[in-house]
């Protein structure tokens, strides 16, 4: 019965046994599997990289990286900037024309005022004064003549005597109508219509003699307008009703506009000549003497092919460009022989030598000879 319980002990262990040598070898059999696969996905990404360097001439170690761009045909503009000033017709400083001291201001700045409105009254008691007195004499002088006419006509008394009673009645009567006139000088009125852009002046203040300045200004925008000088090399260059660029830099404006008028003379000072540009957009957002930079055209071109100047090169009295070959998936660099059109400072109008889709070296060009490979990047 011993003997028994020992043999079934030991098929017992012996099954275990072999259970447990079956799960190893499974584990072990997955994973040569796996690790064969992972050399074969391995292998996949090497060969897809290598590809992908073959194709792209970006990807090469080797190649030089520059910038570039395609050419193209467009519409060229080269432009120039001239400095103006805002100015108005209608800004006008109101003074009195006799020295008085101010009794009330009729105005307030930011306040719209017609023409003619009174804006302020001054102190005309010895106005009133001297037309009180004026006319006190009047009466006396009235009756005298009036005498003296009477006997006149009665050819009593002399011709004389009659002339000179009469000189004086009428003196006396044009020097108060003058003093009535001179009394309205004390009531000072708006010389236009506009805004009441700034009072210079308070009540009480004494105004109108040699130290004295003006009492207010007076503004009408609708009649503003852009006045700016331009090089007499510019002329015929700019037109009436040619569109131009302006820029108010103090109040971070940008607008267009047209020219409206051209001065045809010269100043001989600075050999420049004026020209003027009348708003007819943000007009409340101006004002006088306010800083305006214009950029205008002096050359335009329908279907112009331009590269930056800086990018012209020459030798041996030939223009010429560096430009991108491509040769299947190489790209290297070549020599463009270019004829020019016309030059200006920052652009060139190519006449021939390069097509539209010629790829131009514009950042990197130094860095590179004829026949390098190059790897155009954006950045």
């Amino acid at each position: 019965m011993k003997n028994i319980s020992i043999l079934l002990i030991i098929l017992l262990a012996a099954a275990c046994g072999k259970k447990d040598l079956t799960e190893i070898q499974q584990k072990q059999e997955q994973l040569t599997q796996k690790e064969k696969d992972l050399v074969s996905l391995k292998k996949e990404i090497l060969d897809l990289k290598r590809e992908i360097q073959s194709l792209d001439t970006n990807a090469r170690d080797n190649a030089i990286a520059v910038m570039a761009m395609e050419v193209k045909k467009d519409v060229f503009k080269n432009p120039f900037e001239v400095q103006g000033i805002v100015k108005s017709d209608r800004n006008v400083l109101v003074s009195p024309e006799v020295p008085a001291k101010i009794i009330s201001l009729h105005v307030r700045e930011g306040q719209k005022v017609s023409k003619g409105q009174i804006i302020a009254t001054l102190d005309a008691s010895t106005a009133n004064a001297q037309i009180n007195e004026l006319e006190g004499s009047l009466e006396l002088t009235k009756l005298n003549f009036e005498k003296q006419q009477r006997l006149w006509n009665k050819n009593i008394g002399s011709e004389m005597q009659y002339l000179q009673a009469k000189n004086q009645y009428e003196q006396l009567q044009n020097a108060i109508q003058t003093a009535q006139t001179q009394l309205g000088k004390y009531s000072l009125r708006s010389p236009i219509s506009g805004t009441v852009d700034e009072i210079m002046a308070n009540e009480g203040e004494f105004v109108g003699s040699m130290t004295g300045g003006p009492i207010a200004r007076i503004v009408n925008l609708s009649d503003i307008k852009i006045v700016a000088s331009a090089s007499e090399t510019y002329l015929g260059k700019l037109n009436v009703g040619q569109e131009v660029s302006i820029s108010f830099p103090s109040i971070e404006l940008n607008t267009t506009e047209k020219v409206s008028a051209v001065s045809n003379v010269i100043n001989a000072n600075n050999r420049t000549f004026s020209f003027y540009v009348k708003p007819t957009k943000h007009i409340k957002m101006m004002k006088p003497n306010l800083l305006a930079m214009i950029t205008a055209h002096d050359y335009e071109a329908n279907d112009a092919i331009s590269v930056p100047t800086k990018l012209v090169r020459i030798a041996n009295g030939q223009h010429f460009i560096y430009t991108i070959k491509t040769n299947g998936n190489k790209k290297t660099v070549q020599k463009s022989i270019i004829k020019i059109d016309k030059q200006f400072p920052n652009e060139t109008i190519i006449k021939s030598g390069l097509a539209p889709g010629d790829m131009v070296i514009t950042e990197g060009v130094n860095s590179v000879i004829v026949g390098d490979e190059v790897k155009i990047i954006t950045e």
